[in-house]
């Protein structure tokens, strides 16, 4: 008698492999972001200004000189295959990202079959965040990767290691730096040292290659383009973050304004409000770590917790943050669905959980929808936008976040 065939998990491994495989080489034809990127890098070996070209038409190129330079050896070798290895190199990023969430929250410890849910929950979870970061070429997900493996190197006593990849981060896509008075606040001196002085010394490396003066010509115009001062950074027109949502709300331009406008204010009202509400958040730091400075944490999964709420508040403090900036809520995503699932397990079902908990759990809810409205229903897309969707969507998760407590173990 045959015996019947089985399709096993390593079946479903393969399939998925296939279809991502295809699915990066059609993304590597499109013009996005890395494309400028590429071009930048060009552009740094004759000498160009790298902040004032337009780069496909209408985009500036917002990134340091050094990621530049770093990128050019690269652009000897035909573009369509150094975007590919982009886009697969982020898949990389993606998983390590997974192994060392993993790690902290100790998952090798619960039987295979709940690890592999809990993976594929959470790029469910984010798909949109994952899809858009792929299809725009962009770099959100490096920039989770080399802040958590620098803060991982950085918990392992390898703090030199650690404090030059966030550094690297920081230098490229200057968000990662709310991680450096974090750590001066959890007392890891020799992390937090390590990042300045990386930092400082890839501002000038590339000096030694395309010259001092050209390098310190375009440290300034760098810093001209990302100075929180300027107005494109005031009235701020992106996509998501307070700064955009403000906007919004407030500001009409030429007699246009989003269907979320209620009324004309000066841009001075406006700057404050944005910077109101920054400021809003860096105290309610202090509030959320909830412990005095200079102490580490004793778990990982307080650690976790904290860490997931730095990375969640990032595209809010930001100004020019578009719809995959959120991805940076990934870490939260999964902080939120191990602390869930210890929950029902320790109740033995979700219909014992707390009210409160399923209340939590149905703003959750709702946040992802908003979320991945546009993966659902993408002929609205320009609906998403004018509402700030996105943000109002991260808002909700935010709430929750805050206001969900770290497992009582770990208090």
């Amino acid at each position: 008698m045959k015996k019947k065939s089985q399709i096993t998990y390593r079946h479903f491994q393969v399939v998925v492999l296939v279809a991502l495989s295809i699915f990066l080489i059609i993304e590597a034809f499109r013009q996005c972001d890395f494309n400028i990127f590429f071009s930048a890098g060009k552009d740094i070996l004759i000498g160009e200004n790298l902040y004032t070209k337009i780069y496909q038409g209408w985009l500036h190129y917002y990134y340091s000189p050094f990621f530049a330079l770093l990128l050019s050896p690269f652009t000897f070798f035909p573009e369509y295959v150094i975007t590919l290895l982009w886009l697969a190199l982020n898949i990389y990023f993606f998983y390590r990202v997974w192994q060392i969430l993993c790690d902290w929250l100790e998952l090798n410890l619960l039987p295979v079959s709940v690890q592999r849910c809990f993976f594929w929950g959470s790029v469910i979870l984010c798909l949109q965040g994952l899809r858009d970061n792929i299809h725009y070429h962009q770099i959100t997900i490096m920039m989770i990767y080399l802040t958590l493996q620098g803060l991982d190197l950085i918990l392992k006593s390898k703090e030199w290691k650690g404090g030059a990849l966030i550094a690297l981060g920081i230098n490229i896509k200057i968000m990662p730096i709310v991680f450096f008075p974090y750590l001066i606040y959890r007392g890891y001196w020799k992390g937090a040292l390590s990042i300045f002085l990386v930092s400082m010394s890839l501002l000038f490396l590339p000096g030694i290659f395309i010259g001092w003066e050209y390098n310190s010509f375009l440290l300034g115009e760098w810093w001209n383009g990302i100075n929180p001062s300027q107005r494109e950074n005031v009235l701020d027109f992106s996509r998501a973050g307070f700064g955009s949502l403000v906007t919004a709300l407030f500001h009409s331009q030429n007699g246009k304004v989003s269907l979320i406008f209620i009324t004309p204010l000066s841009i001075k009202s406006i700057v404050f409000i944005t910077n109101g509400l920054r400021l809003f958040l860096i105290f309610f730091t202090l509030y959320f770590l909830r412990s005095l400075p200079f102490q580490k944490a004793k778990f990982t999964l307080h650690r976790l917790w904290e860490v997931g709420y730095l990375f969640l508040v990032i595209p809010f403090l930001f100004p020019h943050q578009q719809n995959y900036a959120y991805f940076f809520v990934y870490p939260a995503v999964v902080y939120l669905m191990y602390v869930f699932f210890e929950k029902i397990k320790t109740r033995g079902s979700f219909g014992k959980l707390d009210l409160k908990d399923k209340f939590f759990l149905g703003i959750l809810g709702l946040s992802y929808l908003m979320m991945s409205l546009e993966l659902f229903l993408g002929e609205f897309r320009t609906f998403y936008i004018d509402i700030r969707l996105m943000t109002w969507a991260a808002i909700l998760l935010f709430i929750v976040y805050s206001f969900l407590p770290s497992n009582k173990r770990v208090l």
